[in-house]
């Protein structure tokens, strides 16, 4: 299928090719400014800036630009700004050609060019007359159009205007590509980027890659069309040129139907009808409704392709397109054929053949070969006048060489004089930018030492925190050991006795119950064991193994241990600790310090964010800090809550960012978050999430793979 949107229109506004780049809203903010002035209706300034707005919408939102356009037109006539009602008329025009009444726009196309030709507005004569060709282009009168695209060109290369040379020969190349001309149309395309490459005119850009694109695949390199057409999309998605957007993706989708990719090639096109329909082109819908039955009959879905294809019908119907419609024909036959629907294929295959060979115009290629050769003559006429100029300046020339002879050799001279004084000031300079180049590897190298010096500080930060609450965590067990061994030795005393007395039952009895405390002294010099083992494995760097650990355990030890440190710190510090431990986790390989490291982090902020909140006297307010584990599939969910104050939505983007804190100077280095999401992302494959609520609470979401 051939693409009717490879057109380029050329409408000349007030700089007008930068219009499609201006800010619709900032042209809307000077709009209501210049409304404050007395009489603006008929003010330049407000008639050119509402000009630039219609021009956009005409591009866009065509049912917009035409709510614009009649007080625009009846203001430059009634102020007798003639230039302006020039320019209105060129949009009125393009507004039609996007809606695809191409009569209409012809109609304004030339009443635009009668009116510049009687007031002699020059400027923008030859791109009206590209604009007429265009409007007969779409009406498949290629004699006509190739007529007005030659005089456009003519006019271009004498006033020296690139950006219309540069559409005049994307539009003759698109009459070659119509007409199955490829190679020439292929060269027309290459002149069209290099001049637009050249005058740094982005939209042409993106669509001399689209039509290239769309050359390459009428040539079966389908790969190379991905190229220019990827390349095109991405330029109509940075610039938001939404016009050449929605034709690149209808070229897309039969790139990737070449390729036998359907389901790309079927987003493609449901993309590129949402994206023509907002926009009120109906060009690009009728495409977009053809690609989609082009796909729905490759697959099988007749009943559906056959909807989409007659809706295209329909539509190219409307507009008169001859292009679109004669792929409209074949589409619809080729989905008939396949319906077993003879009939009604050859009906459409013959609606097909009569506008394929309607196209096939002898009488536009003998135009093109005669204006072809016009222009070559009129290029060699120039090139004869240009040697008779040449060789009448050659006499004079040699005149002139022998005393430029001379002055060049005193240049020189006085050159080669400045060039020793240059070369010893670079040398100076290149002394002192090597020593600006060691100071900066100087400053480089103390940057890191500091940032060492800072992550060492954080983690021994979290030790501190993390002693106080083993201080209070240990004292338990070692009150068991203590009491446990006392009661030992008195038992001991005692067997001791009822052995001399012979009472050997009782004396077993006592050593049973001697027996059971020493498990609870073991018992407990274990639990001291593994706090101090605990402690020492978060004072120490990492070892990076990963070893089987108990998650549930872990977190239910460091929300003590959290707890506590803080206690430790302020008496007055209560508050209300929640668990909720999945059993069927079992152990999961990970690196215990480093987690261990992390969750004490988020509880640690969790409980100071709590005892903020209950400080800044919020009545019934209970302060309250969670910590959950679950197993989901084949991942492990660690989740700390709290129902303090929650995040505001400005800073919540920055907090894992190193040396972010919120909180005051000397409560928080910045570096807890940021060592938590690197041991968690970095170190372990997972994902640290937040979710927060300002007011509520803020909870943390650990992600590990088990």
């Amino acid at each position: 299928m051939k693409s009717v949107l490879k057109i380029f229109i050329c409408i000349f506004l007030p700089a007008c090719a930068l219009a499609q780049q201006d800010n619709l809203n900032q042209l809307k903010v000077k709009l209501r400014a210049l409304e404050l002035k007395k009489d603006y209706r008929s003010d330049k300034d407000y008639l050119n800036t509402l000009s630039k707005i219609a021009f956009i919408y005409a591009d866009s939102h065509p049912d917009s630009a035409l709510l614009i356009l009649p007080a625009l037109s009846e203001n430059c006539r009634s102020s007798g700004y003639s230039i302006g009602e020039v320019d209105a008329f060129n949009v009125y025009g393009n507004t039609y050609q996007t809606m695809g009444d191409f009569e209409k726009a012809l109609e304004y196309y030339e009443r635009a060019y009668n009116l510049a030709e009687k007031i002699n507005y020059k400027k923008t004569l030859p791109g009206l007359l590209g604009n007429i060709g265009v409007a007969y282009l779409n009406q498949g009168n290629y004699p006509l159009a190739l007529q007005k695209f030659y005089a456009s060109l003519k006019a271009a290369e004498s006033a020296g205007d690139k950006q219309v040379i540069l559409s005049s020969l994307n539009n003759m190349g698109t009459i070659n590509f119509y007409q199955g001309k490829m190679n020439d149309a292929e060269i027309a395309y290459q002149k069209t980027l290099a001049i637009a490459i050249e005058i740094a005119d982005t939209a042409s850009i993106t669509l001399a890659y689209n039509n290239l694109g769309e050359v390459n695949l009428e040539q079966n390199n389908p790969l190379k069309a991905l190229q220019n057409l990827s390349t095109a999309y991405q330029l109509a998605k940075l610039k938001k040129n939404s016009g050449i957007l929605v034709a690149v993706t209808n070229s897309l989708g039969d790139t990737y139907f070449k390729l036998d990719s359907t389901q790309k090639a079927h987003d493609f096109f449901q993309n590129a009808l949402l994206l023509s329909e907002q926009q009120g082109n109906a060009r690009a819908a009728c495409k977009a409704l053809l690609g989609l039955a082009k796909v729905q009959n490759s697959k099988g879905l007749q009943k559906e392709a056959l909807a989409n294809g007659l809706k295209g019908l329909q539509k190219a119907r409307d507009m008169s397109q001859p292009q679109l419609l004669r792929d409209a024909y074949e589409i619809v036959a080729n989905i008939y054929e396949g319906m077993g629907d003879g009939t009604n294929a050859i009906k459409y295959f013959r609606n097909f053949k009569t506008y394929s060979d309607s196209l096939q115009s002898l009488e536009s290629e003998r135009i093109a070969a005669n204006y072809k050769a016009e222009n070559e003559f009129s290029k060699k006429e120039l090139e004869f006048e240009r040697k008779t100029l040449q060789q009448r300046w050659l006499i004079f020339s040699a005149f002139a060489a022998t005393f430029s002879l001379l002055v060049i050799v005193w240049i020189v001279n006085r050159n080669r004089k400045k060039l020793s004084h240059t070369y010893k000031d670079l040398q100076l300079k290149n002394i002192i930018i090597e020593g600006q180049k060691l100071k900066a590897e100087e400053t480089l190298n103390k940057l890191k030492e500091a940032q060492t010096q800072l992550i060492q500080s954080e983690k021994m930060a979290s030790l501190g925190e993390l002693t106080a609450g083993i201080a209070h965590e240990i004292q338990n067990p070692l009150n068991f050991v203590n009491n446990f061994s006392e009661v030992n030795k008195e038992l001991l005393t005692e067997m001791k006795d009822e052995l001399d007395k012979g009472n050997t039952g009782e004396a077993k009895a006592i050593a049973n119950d001697v027996i059971e405390n020493e498990e609870k002294i073991n018992h407990h010099g274990k639990r001291a064991e593994a706090i101090v083992k605990g402690m020492l494995q978060h004072s120490r760097s990492s070892s990076g193994t990963k070893e089987p650990t108990d998650i549930n355990a872990l977190c239910d030890e460091y929300l003590r241990l959290s707890y506590h440190g803080l206690r430790a710190k302020d008496k007055s510090f209560n508050a209300t600790m929640k668990t909720d431990f999945d059993e069927t986790i079992g152990k999961t390989n990970i690196i215990p310090q480093d987690i261990g490291r992390v969750i004490l982090n988020l509880l640690t902020n969790a409980f100071y964010v709590v005892d903020e909140k209950k400080k800044s006297g919020i009545e019934d307010y209970e302060p309250t800090v969670s910590i959950s584990t679950k197993k989901t599939g084949n991942k492990v969910e660690i989740k700390v809550t709290d129902n303090g104050n929650g995040i505001p939505q400005k800073i919540l983007d920055k907090i894992f960012q190193p040396f972010f804190t919120t909180k005051p100077t000397g409560k928080g280095t910045g570096l807890g978050l940021s060592m938590s999401y690197d041991i968690v992302t970095k170190g372990h494959g997972g994902e640290l999430k937040v979710e927060t609520e300002e007011g509520k609470g803020t909870q943390f979401i650990i992600i590990l793979n088990i």
